[in-house]
């Protein structure tokens, strides 16, 4: 006999555009955002004295993602994952921050953005 189990695992502490909107440049610390977001998932010190912060939320993916051709129109294209990356300043207080989408079809969106980004 066969058995399967099947289960799901969210994880982080949920990333949502109003906890983003929070963020504010040049106000917000570290302590804000880990009392917002939870522990980073990584933690890098960066030249210049800047820190790098990672956060990562990873939501169930639903049944309707499994049914081929109609899943997408049973709402298999919804959000499942976002990421939040923060640059701390040496005055230990945000600088700049960019937040994605990803979605269960592979499609991901960039969604928040602040501060310059070198291409």
């Amino acid at each position: 006999m066969l058995v399967c189990l099947t289960s799901y695992a969210a994880a982080g502490v949920s990333i949502t555009q109003e906890k983003v909107s929070q963020i504010r440049p040049g106000q917000t610390t570290e302590e804000d955002l880990v009392r917002t977001f939870g522990s980073p998932a990584t933690k890098t010190v960066c030249p210049e004295g800047e820190t790098s912060l990672d956060w990562f939320y990873t939501a169930p993916i639903s049944a309707q993602n499994y049914i081929p051709i109609i899943g997408p129109a049973l709402g298999g294209t919804q959000v499942k994952a976002w990421e939040l990356w923060v640059v701390m300043g040496w005055n230990g207080k945000v600088r700049r921050y960019i937040a994605y989408q990803h979605y269960a079809n592979g499609e991901t969106k960039r969604h928040i953005e602040y501060g310059h980004y070198a291409h």
